[in-house]
This record gives C-alpha cells, sequence and structure tokens, in this order.
C-alpha cells in the first residue's frame, strides 16, 4: 500500500483520476462475479437453511480470503499472459486504458445482464471472451493476422480446462450420490428442505452442508479471485509502470534470484547456441513481438544480450528504488521478452533434451520472481468485493441451483456431495494453474447428483436455457470486447 500511496503523492490529477476509474470498474467485475460464482459456493448453505444467510456471506467472506492468499498467483499471471505481448511491454498508456475499459466493459455488461435473469453464467467465459475479443482488434488494427494476434495455445489451454472441469464435476458427483445411497440407510440425510418444513437438516448433515460450502468458498477464492488479481495487475502496470513494472518491495534475495535466473539463462544461450540457431532457422522459435521488432528487447537475436543485461543491471542492487524509472521498465520489458523466448525454447527442448527444459524452467521461474508479483492491497481488495457481491445478488443464483436445476428441489445429501465434489475439482484446477467456473463445476455437480438419484432427473428447459448462455458467452463477449476496443481506440487517437 506504501508504494500505492507513493505513486497517487507524485502523479497529476488526471493520471490519478485514470487509475480510480479502471480500479472501480476491475472491483466492480469482482463483485459481479460475487452476483454469479460466490454465490454459487453459498447456495446450498443458504437453500437447506444449514445457516443464515447473513452468516453464509461472512464465512464465503473469510473462506474467499484465505483461498485468494493460500492460493498463489499461477492463475492470475495467466490471464494476464493472454494478452498480446505487445500491449504489455508497450509504453503507450492510452493503448493500455483503451484495452482495460474494454475488456472490462464487456465482461461487466454481459455478467450484468445475465445475472438479473438469473443464470449461473461463467464470469470466467466472460472475461476470457473480452479478452480473445480485444486481442483479436488489437491485433487487426495492427496488421496482425488472425492466428497471430492471441496466443492461441494459453487460449486453447483455458477452453480445454472450462470444457472438462463440469464434466469432473459431473461424473464425482454422480458417483459419490450412488455411493451414498448404499452406504448411508437414513432418510433424514434425503430430505429436502421444503419437505422438512424449512428446517435445519440434523446436525451431521448441517455439519457437512457448511463444511463443504466452505471449502467451495475457499477454493473460488484460490481460483476465481486471482482472474480479478491478474486484470488489478493489469492495470497497475499500464498506468503506473514507474511504481509497478517491478515488485519495487521485493528483498534483495528476490532481486538477486532475477539476475540469477537471467544470467543462468544467458550462458545457457551461449553453451547451446549451435541448437538455438538451428532451431530458429527452422522457425520453431519467433520473434517475441509480432509488431516488427519495435523493441530491442524482444528481438529473438537480441536475446542473449537482453538476457545477459537484466543480470548486470541488477548485479549489487538491494532495490528497486536505486533504479531509474526508465530502467525499470526496460528490466519489466527485458524479462517479460526473455522469458517469452526461453518458454518456447523449453517447450522445444522437451523433445529433445528434457533435463534442459526443466533446468530451463526452473531458471525462468527464478527471472520473474521480480515482474509476477501481487501486492497484499490488491488481495485483500478483491476478496471484499467477491464478499459484497455475493451479499448483494446471491438469492436469484442460490433458487435457480436450490429448486430449477433439477426435476425436483435438491436434498440435503444432494447439497453436501454437489458442494465436496465441486470444491475437489475447483482445487485439483488451481493445482494446476487452470482458470475454471466455479458456476459452470458447481451447476454439473448439482446436475451429477440429480441424475444419481432413482427417482431424479434435470430440468430440460432451465438446462438448455443455461447451455445456451454457456455457449454463446464467450462469442458474444469477443464481439463486444472488439468492438469497444474499436470504438475507444478512435476516439483516443
Amino acid at each position: 500500500m506504501s508504494v500505492l500511496l507513493d505513486a497517487i503523492n507524485n502523479i497529476d490529477n488526471f493520471t490519478i483520476a485514470l487509475l480510480l476509474l479502471s480500479l472501480g470498474i476491475a472491483l466492480f467485475y469482482e463483485m459481479i462475479n460475487g452476483f454469479h460464482d460466490t454465490a454459487n459456493a453459498v447456495a446450498m448453505i443458504i437453500y437447506t437453511n444449514s445457516m443464515k444467510p447473513g452468516y453464509s456471506v461472512i464465512m464465503a467472506g473469510i473462506m474467499n480470503f484465505l483461498g485468494v492468499i493460500l492460493g498463489g498467483i499461477g492463475v492470475a499471471y495467466v490471464i494476464v499472459h493472454l494478452l498480446p505481448l505487445d500491449i504489455m511491454v508497450s509504453s503507450n498508456q492510452n493503448a493500455t486504458l483503451v484495452m482495460i475499459f474494454s475488456l472490462l466493459i464487456s465482461a461487466v455488461v454481459w455478467n450484468l445482464g445475465t445475472w438479473y435473469f438469473g443464470l449461473p453464467v461463467s464470469s470466467s467465459h466472460s472475461l476470457i471472451g473480452s479478452i480473445v475479443g480485444v486481442s483479436i482488434a488489437f491485433g487487426m488494427m495492427n496488421g496482425f493476422t488472425f492466428s497471430q494476434s492471441v496466443n492461441w495455445k494459453v487460449v486453447y489451454g483455458i477452453l480445454t480446462a472450462l470444457a472438462l472441469s463440469p464434466l469432473f464435476g459431473f461424473g464425482f458427483a454422480f458417483l459419490i450420490m450412488k455411493l451414498s445411497r448404499k452406504i448411508v440407510k437414513n432418510p433424514k440425510f434425503f430430505k429436502t428442505p421444503s419437505a422438512d418444513g424449512k428446517k435445519k437438516p440434523n446436525f451431521w448433515m448441517r455439519t457437512g452442508i457448511i463444511a463443504t460450502g466452505a471449502g467451495v468458498s475457499f477454493a473460488h477464492g484460490s481460483n476465481d479471485g486471482q482472474k480479478g488479481i491478474g486484470l488489478i495487475m493489469i492495470i497497475l502496470i499500464g498506468i503506473l509502470p514507474t511504481y509497478y513494472a517491478l515488485n519495487m518491495e521485493a528483498h534483495q534475495y528476490k532481486i538477486m534470484q532475477t539476475r540469477d535466473g537471467a544470467a543462468n539463462l544467458a550462458k545457457f544461450y551461449a553453451d547451446n547456441n549451435e541448437t538455438l540457431t538451428k532451431l530458429l532457422e527452422e522457425k520453431r522459435l519467433i520473434s517475441a513481438l509480432k509488431i516488427e521488432n519495435k523493441i530491442a528487447e524482444c528481438d529473438v537475436n537480441q536475446v542473449y544480450n537482453t538476457t545477459l543485461e537484466i543480470s548486470k543491471k541488477l548485479d549489487g542492487l538491494k532495490t528497486y528504488s536505486e533504479l531509474s524509472n526508465e530502467d525499470r521498465w526496460k528490466i519489466h520489458t527485458a524479462v517479460l521478452c526473455s522469458d517469452n523466448f526461453f518458454g518456447q525454447v523449453e517447450r522445444a527442448y522437451k523433445l529433445i533434451d528434457k533435463d534442459k527444459s526443466d533446468y530451463i524452467g526452473d531458471q525462468r521461474k527464478q527471472m520473474i520472481t521480480s515482474t509476477e508479483y501481487v501486492p497484499f492491497w490488491v488481495i485483500i481488495a478483491v476478496a471484499l468485493m467477491l464478499g459484497i457481491g455475493t451479499m448483494i445478488g446471491y438469492k436469484r443464483v442460490v433458487l435457480t441451483i436450490g429448486e430449477k436445476i433439477g426435476s425436483k428441489p435438491i436434498n440435503h445429501m444432494q447439497g453436501a456431495v454437489s458442494q465436496a465434489m465441486a470444491m475437489v475439482t475447483i482445487l485439483l484446477a488451481n493445482f494446476a494453474h487452470a482458470p475454471v467456473s466455479t458456476t459452470h463445476i458447481v451447476s454439473s455437480s448439482v446436475d451429477g447428483t440429480m441424475v444419481a438419484e432413482p427417482d431424479g432427473g434435470i430440468q430440460k428447459k432451465t438446462i438448455n436455457t443455461i447451455l445456451v448462455a454457456w455457449i454463446i458467452t464467450l462469442p458474444v463477449t469477443a464481439f463486444m470486447g472488439a468492438g469497444i476496443y474499436m470504438v475507444l481506440d478512435h476516439l483516443m487517437r
């Protein structure tokens, strides 16, 4: 927070206004994420009367907070790396602002619309669709081909995770529900809230529902919360590069890690120059920038000098405040471009020498420690907005999850099983740094428990409506993001 206060005291009023507006939109997006996704985490607790809504929301907020803190930042930077490197290394503040506003406005408008109709649609889908749309628009306006405009390898990986995770949630929930029917014979565990006169479940069932709901909230924070963190880091780096291009609070040992990682990668380049030259000739390694080498650090022919320069500039440095404003941005750009290049080298070496591939991966992790970080106040802000969003908008989604997915209202055991399996699925995805949708996974887990019941089933009308909304979210938000980007870019010129 001290870095932010220092920045505000040293920038003009216009930049302060842009910063506050950008952060406001990003945090509003997180609040809407609470409408959609965090509400899913407490839906069963509230619907089964296991805990009062106010207490449920407080618990969800605490568990979200813990999830964000303990979940790492891997997912956050997967989101960041969806954006074209050309934007991330650009010192053009207008380009960054147009990108930020475009993707946020697109995601916010779609999320608000679907929330209004009570549809548990994925905030992740809307965000990723918006980013893809903005990236394509940026590429088209800078002469890229369609294939060059987006990091499609990352997009495909994310889409695969988004597609497979609900199937895992459905399958896990189906199997565990079937098993529960065989093992648990007490009919009290299978009562619905309406059939039970809206009384609280028995002690053990209530404990299970609350515990698994808390687990879903924790898992949600560890995955979905990081998407908002990634957005805020894009804003801070874009608007306040002097203060956030590098971690100004980094300890000397963190700086040494970056220095040593860069030095080791430069040495690797020198020692394996013949193989790397061959890979370049085969076009298995490409220029980091698609705009023809406007930035020297991103020229593949200069990557050795770029990486070596990082280690030289950081040698003996105790704090990044010792660097000039220009050098801070140069180090930031050089790290991004070197990491992009050696990421390609790492993948290429997996096919010819796994030990060298693993070594490159380890050194890349060392090098990026000072550029891939998150200030603690960002984590707190995101966690708070998720909680506030849940308090405001949970009722619509709770009703959809509890009564409109299954052919009959969900029972207590189904609530506990669906939450437990959703929690497991999200945590597995988080471990793999895969952005997934709490909404999709919770809804699919509920489906799994409904289909597993002898007299159960799902309401086709509701499921069809949700599926259509899921399917069109990506293309609609992509078109919206691209359109808004083109309009704002024209206005800002």
